[in-house]
């Protein structure tokens, strides 16, 4: 075989990669397999998920949207922006409730309901996590009136830090993920009791990240104990359990879990009691995936 045949052939077999997402389709299924060696299964089955509402625009969110969680208590979500900085209330439809007003903040990026409408949100800019009560009558939350304030510095690069946080209540643990630099899982141990506090990175839970461009977001599953990592560069989201093993990833681009079009920037994810899939997307986009049930 000649020098040029072989070049038309690498270039074809790279663009057929590249625009059929080749690559993922067999890192997917090598996983599968090797999973199925080690007989590890995945109860969340993210393949089975569907788009039930795909790039809904929440029109009073102009920009920024970076981070959102599920509230049991009151069965709503909570998003959050990071410039203008504040909290919206939101239906499971992607509608605004209300707006609660962050004053003295920098760059919230991140939040997650804990329990008993306890909230924790992370700063990106300032590098530290924030907890506080919301309750029905919360229209604001001052930065100076907060005393639960933790500062976690990694890194010193800027626009790199965290992104995510999620919140494992059984175990009190508390989940950030920074971006880059390193792309790093961070555990807090005992937030909430103070009893003999661990702060813990990586656990072998970001040795698969070199498949990964970036963190965006993280979300605990309280019912497998598995984590989800949201990666807005790899346009991704990849399902760790507690012992580092990859169970299965998703891509969120078109032709994926009956999307149109690529979801251009997630930054936030989280799932409600229901385990129906929300992401939000920066500016201002709302997504939710519905799970298949199987035919029989």
């Amino acid at each position: 075989m000649n020098l040029r045949k072989l070049m038309l052939i690498s270039i074809s077999i790279y663009i057929l990669i590249i625009f059929t997402d080749l690559n993922d389709i067999v890192y997917a299924k090598v996983n599968s397999v090797k999973n199925d060696i080690k007989n590890v299964n995945s109860s969340l089955e993210l393949s089975n998920y569907k788009v039930s509402i795909e790039a809904k625009e929440i029109k009073s969110i102009k920009d920024n949207l970076s981070g959102i969680t599920y509230c049991k208590e009151t069965n709503t979500l909570f998003a959050i922006t990071n410039s203008p900085r504040n909290i919206y209330e939101l239906t499971l439809d992607g509608e605004i409730l209300r707006k609660i007003e962050l004053i003295g903040f920098s760059d919230t990026e991140g939040i997650s309901y804990l329990y008993d409408n306890l909230f924790a949100i992370v700063d990106e800019k300032n590098q530290q996590i924030y907890t506080f009560p919301i309750n029905k009558d919360t229209k604001k939350i001052d930065i100076f009136h907060l005393r639960d304030v933790f500062t976690l510095k990694i890194n010193t690069y800027e626009n790199f830090g965290y992104e995510g946080v999620s919140y494992n209540k059984k175990d009190d643990i508390l989940f950030i993920v920074n971006e880059k630099f390193p792309s790093e899982l961070i555990k807090v141990k005992n937030l909430i009791t103070k009893k003999n506090m661990n702060i813990s990175f990586g656990d072998g839970k970001t040795v698969f990240n070199n498949f990964m461009g970036d963190f965006s977001g993280i979300y605990f599953d309280s019912k497998s104990e598995d984590l989800l990592f949201l990666s807005d560069e790899s346009k991704m989201i990849a399902q760790i359990d507690q012992n580092g093993t990859q169970l299965s990833f998703i891509q969120l681009e078109k032709g994926f879990l009956g999307l149109k079009k690529d979801i251009p920037q997630a930054e936030g994810i989280t799932m409600d009691k229901d385990d129906t899939l929300y992401i939000v997307s920066e500016p201002n986009l709302f997504y939710s995936f519905k799970k298949e049930k199987l035919k029989l």
